[in-house]
């Protein structure tokens, strides 16, 4: 089922984001941003104090297509090996499909549980982001994957918490984050299955280890 908020296929005034796991505080996701040239990236939604946005690091692909196009779609996601590709790798565009939202065709990834696309509106920049306020415009979800949704696994978790370490070791070089990142490759391990394994063998290629 997909709801659209500024459609003529309108089904409710209204989308309750948290249907579709975007949740209090902040959610991954994925967000695939360009109308025309697909693009994806983790970045987590921030809902705080009814407000919804997000904070983009300045100089991405995924922000310079933000300030561009004012849109995004939040991708709910349980690919281990997605999340660290793409957050070093373009993903390839056949993993993407195009849902048509009020005219545009949003790039929605294959592979997403369900996801939500985004009007961006009061950009504002700081000295490292670009942070923005989020109106939601659609919802659906992905009915091949609607009925893959997982338990929490700690594995899953553990590869998301060493990736976000990879891109600040990436930045800095600064050890502690080496430390970190192979505290959670042990637990990837012993509570993760195949894929959380394959993830972590390929962000330690990326990181050169």
């Amino acid at each position: 089922m997909t709801k659209f908020n500024e459609s003529g296929d309108s089904c409710k005034p209204s989308i309750d984001l948290s249907e579709y796991g975007i949740s209090a505080g902040i959610s991954e996701t994925i967000v695939s941003t360009g109308l025309d040239t697909p693009n994806a990236a983790p970045i987590g939604i921030i809902r705080k104090n009814k407000k919804i946005f997000v904070r983009i690091f300045k100089g991405s692909q995924t922000g310079e297509n933000l300030v561009r196009e004012g849109v995004l779609v939040a991708n709910v996601v349980y690919d281990p090996l997605l999340l660290v590709r793409s957050t070093f790798f373009d993903i390839e565009s056949s993993e993407f499909d195009f849902v048509d939202i009020g005219g545009k065709k949003f790039p929605v990834l294959k592979s997403a549980i369900s996801w939500v696309a985004f009007r961006c509106t009061n950009l504002k920049d700081t000295e490292q982001t670009v942070v923005s306020d989020l109106i939601p415009l659609g919802a659906g979800f992905c009915e091949a994957n609607k009925r893959a949704i997982p338990a929490p696994n700690r594995g899953f978790n553990a590869v998301l918490e060493a990736t976000v370490h990879a891109t600040r070791y990436k930045l800095s070089g600064e050890e502690k984050y080496l430390e970190l990142i192979r505290h959670y490759e042990t637990l990837a391990s012993k509570c993760g299955g195949e894929n959380e394994k394959k993830a972590m063998k390929l962000l330690y290629e990326v990181i050169g280890l």
